[in-house]
């Protein structure tokens, strides 16, 4: 750790100010240098961020339930100020750089200890009902203009502000946006422009905006003009358009907030709007032209901390920005505070050690990406002993409810220098390219997430996509009774898409595989059903969802002798030829090779 004028960095040495600078700031900036990206100070030194995102005093003298006990600041410091110096000194000695998200600033702030960065969230967007109320409306434009003023006023000469997130998880849910907007007054300029975009995308003509979707309460273009709804016709292209009219409004959010942040503090970065550990490729691709950073909250995708592939590097690729994580976490039932990790869809480790492990885990694998410009552990403080207002009860703290730190997990922050990581160049990761490797004894052993595939190589197994922004990886391994492929995919289904609640077969997910040109297997899989397929011979398994359950995990058991063996051996070759099709046939995903089996 080096201290600079008024900031703690994580230092990489031969520091300087990069070759690819991003924004005309005269504060912070992102840079690349030496084929990575970095956070660059204002006196030119460069920082992988590792922030944490929650930093309050916990519930007040008078909200305190002893019923049901959390972390309360007053219970272990006599004013918010010893506080202050208390908790920012054990954050720089843990090697912390960042205040991120959310902090009781004020106290922060004044303290003497106070030499971590500030990226705030501001809730801009969320205060006037963006984007799902109309983003043309001058009475929200208003809105969101007073709270960025109101937000960004007290911060704008703190020289330790590095940007803000313009707000936390709006979701972007694509079925929500488009039934909420057609919903709005005929007056609406974003109904308009939905409108709009429909009669351009058909010429006008209604018929064939019929073969993509159902209509209600309209029977034609001026009908629709006044009012009326439109779902998804089962087996057409609608999501298309749907998707088309994403990217539009998103364009507009990103517009609106760049110029909201740029008026109120010139000199501050715009560090996206932290996606909620999933993303609509459209909406990524809106937010290139306005942010300087792409931020993403990210839930592990496997419980022992490791995560897809595809999610930061598309992200990347999409926005060509340095990618911040702005919310990782870990917990384990084995804690102090009590919190019995039930009421909510997050992976718990069994001790405290293996806790430690799997944050160690997410923070090196995102420290050594280049792109990846930082990460925030979600929150400092364990949750209340029988969870928060909404019933979230999780051991997500760097401390117990009784400010006592979990020393096996500060410790993981404490030594993994971030940056030094960071400044390291890495070797390319191992593939299936190199020769796919043997199966665990089970390969369908626990197959729910976080849990399923963890006892596969997914590492020398990883299988490349053929194109360059996958929403999807794709593992293999091999025993001698056949091949086995694993797919987990990111696929959001909203049941708002339709007229009724479920999902139609011919919408749902479809994954195919040819091996050595003939095709084995079609499988329909996704949107929380059982899955079915077309060879009875290949076992297919898979776990999904819909809503905010975006996970779709699939493993598929391809005998040997549908491949032409009696049983597999090492050295024999195998051509895959895989594809994926998303919900609605979204997005594709394809990956092709000629692979050896390894010992």
């Amino acid at each position: 750790m080096v201290a600079l004028m008024a900031w703690s960095f994580v230092w990489a040495s031969g520091a300087g100010a990069g070759d690819d600078r991003h924004g005309d700031q005269g504060g912070f900036k992102v840079a690349r240098a030496d084929g990575a990206w970095w956070f660059i100070g204002p006196s030119g030194q460069r920082f992988f961020s590792v922030g944490v995102c929650v930093l309050s005093q916990g519930a007040t003298r008078e909200a305190y339930d002893p019923e049901n006990p959390a972390y309360a600041a007053w219970r272990q410091h006599v004013a918010p100020s010893a506080w202050a110096d208390v908790e920012l000194r054990r954050l720089s000695s843990w090697g912390f750089t960042t205040l991120g998200g959310w902090a009781d600033l004020p106290p922060l702030r004044s303290s003497s200890a106070q030499t971590l960065c500030i990226t705030p969230v501001l809730h801009i967007g969320a205060a006037a009902g963006a984007p799902w109320w109309d983003m043309w409306d001058e009475v929200n434009l208003r809105r969101m203009e007073e709270t960025a003023r109101a937000q960004i006023g007290p911060l704008r000469d703190d020289p330790r502000v590095v940007g803000y997130f313009s707000d936390n998880e709006l979701g972007w849910w694509n079925a929500t946006l488009w039934k909420m907007t057609l919903e709005q007054p005929s007056g609406s300029g974003q109904r308009h422009r939905l409108v709009a975009l429909l009669r351009e995308t058909y010429d006008g003509d209604w018929k064939k905006l019929l073969a993509d979707f159902e209509p209600e309460n309209a029977s034609g273009w001026s009908q629709l003009r006044r009012g009326g709804m439109l779902f998804l016709r089962p087996g057409g292209d609608g999501v298309h358009v749907m998707r088309r009219f994403l990217g539009m409004v998103a364009d507009r959010y990103y517009e609106v907030m760049r110029g909201l942040i740029r008026k109120n503090d010139p000199d501050a970065l715009f560090l996206g709007d932290r996606y909620q550990s999933f993303f609509y490729p459209e909406v990524a691709r809106a937010s290139a032209r306005h942010v300087d950073v792409a931020s993403s909250n990210l839930n592990a995708h496997w419980d022992d901390g490791s995560f897809l592939r595809c999610y930061p590097e598309t992200l990347h690729v999409l926005t060509g920005k340095p990618v911040i994580v702005s919310e990782f976490y870990a917990s384990a039932r084995d804690n102090r505070s009590g919190n019995r990790n039930s009421h909510g869809t997050y992976p718990v480790a069994p001790t405290q050690a293996a806790r430690a492990e799997v944050a160690r885990t997410t923070l090196g694998s995102l420290a050594r990406l280049p792109f990846v410009v930082g990460a925030d552990w979600f929150q400092f403080s364990d949750e209340p002993t029988h969870g928060r207002e909404d019933g979230e009860n999780f051991n997500f703290g760097l401390v117990d409810i009784h400010d006592r730190p979990y020393e096996e997990l500060v410790e993981v922050f404490r030594s993994i220098d971030a940056g030094r990581r960071h400044s390291v160049a890495s070797s390319p990761r191992p593939d299936a390219s190199q020769g796919i490797p043997p199966a665990p004894p089970d390969p369908f052993a626990d197959f729910l997430p976080p849990r399923a595939m963890r006892a596969w190589d997914r590492e020398r197994g990883f299988v490349k996509p053929s194109g360059e922004a996958p929403l999807a990886d794709l593992y293999v391994c091999w025993s001698p009774r056949g091949l086995f492929v694993g797919l987990y995919s990111l696929d959001i289904v909203e049941p708002a898409y339709y007229r009724g609640t479920s999902v139609p077969k011919a919408d749902r997910a479809l994954w195919s595989l040819r091996v050595d040109g003939r095709e084995i297997v079609r499988a329909r899989i996704g949107a929380g059903r059982e899955p079915v397929w077309s060879e009875p011979k290949v076992r297919v398994e898979n776990a999904s969802g819909v809503g905010s359950n975006v996970s779709n995990v699939a493993g598929m058991e391809i005998p040997a002798a549908l491949l032409g063996h009696d049983e597999l051996r090492p050295g024999d070759t195998i051509e895959i030829d895989c594809t994926l099709l998303t919900h609605g046939r979204a997005y594709r995903v394809d990956w092709k090779g000629r692979f050896i089996l390894a010992r």
